[in-house]
């Protein structure tokens, strides 16, 4: 008995292994060819793994992909704000968000993932809906939660926080994720990410502050 459950015991990480090994070849699989035109074949040979193998793990290549979309969701950090953000100036810890938010988001493996969940949202609708609700909601929601302290404090002008946040993240990545999204840049040009996220931080604390302090836009 104890050697079944040594032996039990002794193949779970290799399992583990096995699992995993599946999961990043389907990834790769499935961002290079789409879900249409991936193949159960070919992520086994892939994996280095027979076909029954990967159905061993998986029941089928709609249960892969869920599983890949649901791990992504859980890579997800639980906040973008550091304990100091209630106490740091205002300009300050937005150009450290920004910097922390598009270093997240425009790593090409995340920008291909996330073309590939947006092709097949309408096949995978409640897998799609939660990595909305666990990525950019959740991101959102965290920097609305903030901005509403800031207004609570007089800084921030009164307005829907969550739109506020919305249309903070949308001006700090949204010119640089499109290049992304259309592989007009194989790599993100990190100099002109900053760059742009210190305008964009600018034009945001411009507009927002209750305060007639302007920040400088050179």
């Amino acid at each position: 008995m104890a050697r079944a459950t040594s032996a039990v015991k002794s193949s779970r990480p290799a399992g583990r292994a096995t699992r995993d090994l599946i999961l990043k070849a389907a990834t790769k699989t499935f961002v290079e060819n789409g879900f249409n035109g991936a193949s159960v074949d070919q992520i086994a040979a892939r994996s280095g793994v027979s076909k029954p193998t990967v159905y061993s793990y998986f029941d089928s290549k709609e249960k892969l992909f869920v599983e890949i979309l649901n791990a992504v969701c859980d890579s997800f950090a639980e906040l973008i704000l550091e304990p100091s953000a209630d106490s740091e100036d205002l300009e300050a810890i937005l150009l450290k968000i920004a910097a922390r938010y598009t270093r997240a988001v425009l790593q090409p493996d995340i920008v291909a993932l996330h073309r590939l969940f947006v092709a097949e949202a309408a096949r995978f609708p409640e897998p799609s809906r939660r990595y909305f609700e666990v990525g950019p909601e959740r991101v959102h929601r965290t920097l609305a939660a903030f901005f509403k302290s800031r207004m609570q404090r007089g800084e921030i002008r009164q307005s829907d926080p969550l739109i506020l946040a919305d249309l903070f993240a949308a001006l700090v990545l949204a010119p640089m994720r499109a290049r992304q999204l259309f592989a007009l840049d194989k790599e993100p040009d990190w100099a002109l990410v900053a760059a742009y996220s210190r305008q964009a931080v600018t034009i945001f604390i411009n507009g927002c502050l209750v305060k007639s302090r302007m920040v400088d836009t050179v």
